[in-house]
């Protein structure tokens, strides 16, 4: 493994484009780089905004407990709220978090 750093800052428009199509390859598979959106839009906020590092963790980790981030659910949440160390009532509020476990568990 290298240790290559690369400043996404200085790549041309065409250089971006293309390592976010990679990505978007990559999506579902551990080779995901934390470059391409692989969340359902009410994730959008929060993760748009997250850096590549915890994109790739909340993506492969999900990977290793079969979340799927297309869907909408509390364990998603949860993921989310531990990568990036933010309570769920500050992100989403406490009713609509049990709305989605009560919905899950039924």
């Amino acid at each position: 493994m290298s240790s290559y750093i690369l400043n996404l800052n200085t790549a041309t428009i065409e250089a971006d484009h293309k390592l976010f199509e990679l990505d978007k390859s990559f999506i579902g598979t551990p080779n995901y780089m934390g470059l391409a959106y692989f969340w359902h839009m009410e994730y959008k906020h929060l993760l748009r905004d997250a850096t590549i590092s915890q994109k790739r963790r909340i993506h492969n980790k999900a990977l290793e407990l079969g979340i799927d981030f297309v869907e909408v659910g509390y364990k998603q949440w949860d993921l989310i709220a531990t990568v990036l160390k933010i309570s769920i009532e500050k992100m989403i509020g406490k009713e609509h978090y049990q709305q989605l476990k009560n919905k899950e568990a039924s």
